[in-house]
């Protein structure tokens, strides 16, 4: 071969080189999102395979690709990779936030967010704190012993037993929160009432709330003279862990303005959020959430997914006569899921027909179906029409995660 045409081919070779790649449209690198689910979009430019966690992706004829990224509390990782013809290897990363918050701390009086909202939000993403099954926060109701023995348990890394009797006579075994009241227990940083009862439902003043605290972070409660807060003499039961714990920056009062601290008061779930959140762990733990150099590797890939392929809906018969009994075999054949979120239904509207509007096709090896697990999806169906015409059949599958695809086909009715 002539010295020009290595020189060319190794030149087209580099340019083609050179040309292939990833882009990535969205979303961007550190980034944050409060959303459960966000969109993985870009495009693959002249390469032949495309992996997102490790999870085979289908280009489009395009070179473009789409998969959801399905956020986990904390930290998301995402790393795509492309094989060209040549062999070489490209791959981008992307990291994201994955944070939680709740509606009833976002909008507020006059468009306001709630003075909590960053703590709460911060702790409810690091999975130490949590909201009500409702998904809202309730900030202003008191927290009860049981929620901050768990929450506690959780900032302060307690060891969580494993439970073969009861806790206390009101902390059931079976009850959730029992291993993480266990915990605090043992710990001392809680106790119950006396030998049978916990109050795990019960509110807790700020005033308790203060010892636990301050114990819990290893405080030494010294005798101190001067009275921090108007509202507790240094008579006042408790006085001394209000007064360190104020002074360490562990606890504040009420108000600016005025030194109160209101020690009878029930705390409420916004103020024990702030409370633990000046704990040294949850510090930490914050300052290690946004830190985007360190907690992004294979074991915290991001769950993917996408919605249900559709490779062919057939109806057969395609023409059948009206007023007469006939049966239709219905097929749907979907696309592999590998390890996407798997099928959950498959659903056929027979409105148009005089037949249901939700009817479900199976893969199970009935009802017509012929291998179970293929990934077709059928029906033997005895349809009786009264009307003449071309009528639209559509069918519906929805996955787990509530992600659905639709196709149509027409049956036609004759006289």
């Amino acid at each position: 071969m002539k010295r020009t045409s290595v020189l060319a081919l190794c030149f087209l070779l580099l340019s083609s080189v050179a040309s292939a790649g990833i882009f990535i449209y969205e979303p961007k690198d550190k980034g944050v999102a409060f959303e459960k689910v966000v969109m993985l979009k870009g495009v693959a430019k002249d390469v032949s395979r495309l992996t997102v966690n490790g999870q085979q992706l289908q280009l489009q004829p395009d070179g473009s690709f789409a998969c959801g990224l399905v956020l986990r509390r904390g930290k998301n990782y995402v790393d795509v990779r492309a094989v060209d013809a040549y062999g070489q290897v490209f791959d981008k990363q992307v990291r994201i936030l994955g944070l939680k918050s709740y509606p009833d701390i976002e909008t507020l009086y006059e468009g306001k967010k709630h003075w909590a909202r960053q703590q709460i939000v911060y702790l409810s993403s690091l999975g130490f704190i949590e909201g009500y099954p409702d998904d809202n926060f309730y900030p202003g109701n008191p927290i009860t012993r049981g929620e901050l023995a768990t929450w506690l348990a959780r900032i302060k890394k307690l060891s969580i037993p494993a439970l073969t009797e009861d806790v206390f006579f009101d902390v059931p075994k079976e009850h959730w929160r029992a291993p993480y009241v266990k915990a605090v227990v043992d710990a001392g940083y809680m106790q119950g009432y006396d030998n049978q009862t916990f109050g795990l439902e019960d509110p807790i003043s700020r005033r308790q709330a203060a010892s636990i605290a301050v114990l819990a972070e290893g405080i030494d409660v010294v005798d101190k003279t001067k009275p921090l807060f108007i509202d507790v003499p240094k008579t006042e039961r408790g006085a001394f862990p209000i007064y360190i714990g104020k002074e360490k920056g562990l606890l504040r009062g009420v108000s600016e303005d005025i030194p109160v601290y209101e020690p009878e008061r029930a705390l409420t779930r916004a103020e024990a959020t702030i409370l633990l959140s000046r704990f040294k762990r949850s510090q930490n733990a914050v300052q290690w959430l946004f830190n985007y150099s360190k907690g992004f590797a294979a074991d915290s890939y991001c769950p993917l997914n996408i919605a249900p392929q559709m490779i062919s809906f057939s109806i057969n018969p395609e023409t059948i006569q009206a007023n007469e009994q006939s049966t239709v075999a219905l097929r749907l054949t979907l696309g592999s899921r590998d390890n996407f979120a798997p099928i959950a239904k498959v659903k056929v509207d027979l409105s148009e027909l005089g037949g249901m509007p939700d009817v479900l096709l199976f893969d199970d090896g009935s009802h017509g179906d012929q291998v179970s697990g293929d990934l077709i999806y059928s029906l033997n169906v005895l349809l009786e029409p009264k009307e003449s015409g071309s009528k639209p059949v559509r069918v519906t599958a929805v996955d787990k995660l509530g992600w659905e695809s639709a196709a149509e086909a027409w049956l036609t009715i004759v006289e």
